[in-house]
């Protein structure tokens, strides 16, 4: 039986900053420190993504109280789309990704720091390949069993993909940032009630490119830092069914606009409410809906506000097959000139099947539909994905995945429409 105040306040965080994210990556320290802060405890039943191996989960190394978590992920993939254009061109790619983590907890203190290079060759389009990296230092201090005090900072450099609706339509090599961040944030249980709070400030630097006739493309324009602060409360009415409240603010402050151009700073909430529940062993379910807005200092730019909802609901078919459902509405910057903002609304279906006991198949559908604020331009979104994990050993696991993604763009100012096939094979080493 689940314990009270568990965990959809968290949940409902992590689908503000990440729709798509498993639970399986939230204890990853290079991954969105928003989830980090914010996370509860998980319920008694597992998804099949959730679910440990013991038998094939990589062992780390230890020594003096340190755990230290090395691997390196090598694929290949071919992209038919490389451009996310009409005219589509593809090519093969050879990603490698080395990593490593590691942690230690000495009294009530713990400290986990990691570190990734993300490496992408292109094999016809040399002028395509890119190079990334994240460092990433988060810490934890245990006040007692039911209060909790968390910081962390990640800051490293990052490829926006052609297929993001931000990302610039007229540049010849996909847009590279900077970043730099960093948190600080508790939670508190009060017998059935508990409550988290987050203080978080980003800083981004995006790098400027060049046209089809080699002439410069600013992107200083979209340089920005960002202040937020989370507030979240749970109450348990029974142990399956509690409801919840979270309210998020933010302040976006442009370093530099364009000649004549209106600025992008804006101040923005969302506030929503809802329930977590669990019935039975066959479904767990967190949604919320609410409000939110996001008001330009400049009167050019249109304020943007509407309905907000985070759902997701999970239904385990069998202890081997989990569906899972997810729904989000919100608002998200747009990079383009002349446009503030755009209200992002997605749907999401995914179904895991553990095939052998070291054998995970996963497929998934999506539908995403973008709206422009300040000019005249909408972007539809269908995709789909098969994918396998195939681990072979704690040390070795092979995985394999396909993708398509189908992007209409229609208005006055329609944008970027194309359609895309991924397939991707590979091996991912880690452990001692």
């Amino acid at each position: 039986m689940r314990q009270p105040g568990l965990c959809s306040a968290a949940a409902v965080f992590l689908f503000a900053s990440l729709p798509a994210t498993v639970h399986a990556q939230q204890s990853d320290v290079l991954e969105d420190f928003r989830d980090e802060s914010l996370q509860f405890q998980r319920p008694d039943v597992l998804s099949v993504q959730e679910r440990p191996q013991p038998a094939f989960d990589p062992v780390p190394y230890r020594d003096a109280g340190i755990e230290i978590m090395p691997s390196i992920k090598v694929d290949s993939l071919y992209n038919s789309n490389i451009f996310a254009e009409r005219d589509a061109r593809d090519d093969l790619i050879i990603r490698i990704r080395p990593k490593v983590a590691a942690s230690t907890q000495f009294g009530n203190f713990n400290i986990a720091t990691a570190a990734e290079v993300d490496h992408r060759q292109y094999l016809s389009t040399d002028s395509q390949s890119t190079t990334d990296y994240i460092l990433g230092l988060r810490g934890r201090f245990d006040i007692d069993r039911e209060g909790q005090i968390y910081a962390g900072t990640r800051n490293g450099q990052r490829t926006e993909d052609r297929t993001d609706p931000a990302s610039p339509l007229n540049v010849q090599e996909p847009v590279q940032y900077r970043f730099a961040s960093g948190f600080v944030g508790a939670a508190r249980s009060f017998n059935r009630l508990r409550v988290a709070g987050r203080v978080g400030i980003e800083r981004r630097d995006y790098e400027d490119g060049r046209d089809g006739l080699d002439l410069p493309v600013d992107q200083d324009f979209r340089n920005r830092t960002i202040l937020t602060s989370d507030l979240a409360a749970e109450f348990a009415i029974n142990p399956d069914i509690s409801v919840f409240v979270n309210g998020s603010v933010n302040q976006r402050d442009y370093k530099a606009q364009p000649l004549f151009s209106p600025s992008r700073d804006s101040k923005g909430y969302e506030i929503t409410a809802g329930t977590s529940f669990q019935l039975s062993s066959l479904v767990r379910s967190e949604i919320g809906i609410g409000y939110f807005e996001q008001d330009f200092e400049d009167a050019r730019f249109e304020d943007v506000e509407g309905f907000a909802a985070r759902a997701k609901l999970e239904y385990f078919v069998t202890p081997l097959v989990t569906l899972t459902a997810r729904a989000n509405r919100g608002v998200e910057e747009s990079s383009t000139l002349g446009s503030g903002a755009f209200v992002a609304t997605s749907f999401s279906l995914t179904a895991d099947y553990e095939l052998l006991r070291n054998l995970i198949i996963s497929a998934s559908g999506g539908y995403e539909r973008n709206k422009f604020q300040d000019i005249d331009r909408r972007y539809t979104i269908a995709s789909a994905k098969m994918s396998a994990e195939w681990r072979l050993s704690p040390r070795y696991a092979l995985h394999a995945q396909y993708d398509f993604r189908d992007q209409e763009a229609s208005g006055t100012f329609p944008g970027r429409e194309f359609s895309r096939h991924r397939f991707l094979a590979g091996i991912t080493i880690a452990g001692m």
